[in-house]
């Protein structure tokens, strides 16, 4: 899917007056956002590529220019949507995540509601083919590897992952766990990102079933997941690698030594599921180890 083509998905969620001005803006600031923020009575921002923060001081955000945009992210029906409320976020068309905060109502500390919605992230994904060929060349031509990219938010690991996803689907069969849709962006059963001939995409399955069902049904060589790091993620990813099946995952980090402080990515590291480990930053590979040498690092 084309940069433009993401924008204006994105774009369909705001108020019209919030598009228009934003569909306006000079291309070379078009075709570097990656989030578009709203917070109640506060200016509406842009983030690009390069980090860069432009908040648009002129134009405030009405608590009914946010319920209007929260209603769209989650297709008028509140109701329906509130476990993927309750995580934080609405998966929108062409891979698009509108984060979420607001107030919350808990039971037993599980968050069971929000209301009152102050804050939304519009996150705008871009496939960026290649970035992923040197280390597919290195780790994975010949045979699938396990692979586990850490990085901090916005470090590049969902565009890394898509691009290996690809990569790899081009010639293993593989599987992509896609919870919030943002891998393959499917829309209507179809990806609209390219993510191979040989991939089969799981869109919004929870990630156990989802992992469990691949496994079992579709023999893949590769399976790919965003963002592991629950106690649940630790027995379903090692039942992947008993399975005899490579594993490519994202995790949260600042950098490889913080994972010894991660205690479930630390025992899928000493139980040898993954081969390798990439640190990202700056949307490019900053150190790659071996799981051995890391787990002697930290």
């Amino acid at each position: 899917m084309s940069e433009a083509t993401t924008l204006k998905n994105a774009l369909k969620l705001l108020p019209t007056h919030f598009a228009d001005m934003l569909e306006n803006l000079p291309c070379d600031i078009t075709s570097k956002i990656c989030e578009i923020r709203l917070r109640t009575s506060r200016p509406l921002s842009l983030t690009l590529t390069d980090d860069t923060i432009i908040p648009y001081r002129e134009i405030t955000v009405t608590p009914k220019d946010m319920e209007l945009t929260a209603a769209r992210a989650f297709r008028y029906s509140m109701h329906s949507s509130t476990a993927q409320l309750c995580e934080g976020y609405a998966a929108w068309c062409g891979g698009i995540r509108v984060g979420v905060s607001g107030t919350a109502s808990a039971e037993g500390g599980r968050v069971v509601n929000v209301s009152d919605i102050s804050s939304l992230n519009i996150r705008i994904p871009r496939e960026v083919t290649g970035c992923a060929e040197d280390i597919f060349r290195r780790f994975m031509a010949e045979r699938p590897e396990s692979m586990l990219i850490a990085g901090e938010p916005s470090s590049g690991k969902t565009t890394f992952l898509r691009d290996l996803a690809r990569l790899c689907g081009g010639i293993y069969r593989t599987a992509i766990i896609d919870e919030r849709s943002e891998l393959a962006a499917t829309v209507s059963g179809m990806p609209t990102n390219d993510v191979g001939i040989m991939t089969d995409v799981f869109d919004r399955y929870p990630r156990k079933a989802a992992v469990e069902t691949a496994v079992r049904v579709m023999s893949p060589q590769v399976l790919v997941c965003d963002e592991i790091g629950s106690a649940e993620d630790v027995a379903s990813l090692e039942y992947t690698c008993d399975s005899g099946v490579a594993l490519i995952a994202t995790c949260h980090c600042g950098s490889l030594s913080e994972l010894s402080h991660k205690p479930n990515i630390s025992k899928l590291l000493a139980d040898g599921v993954f081969d390798t480990v990439l640190l990202l930053k700056d949307r490019a590979v900053k150190d790659i180890r071996t799981a051995g040498e890391l787990l002697c690092l930290v």
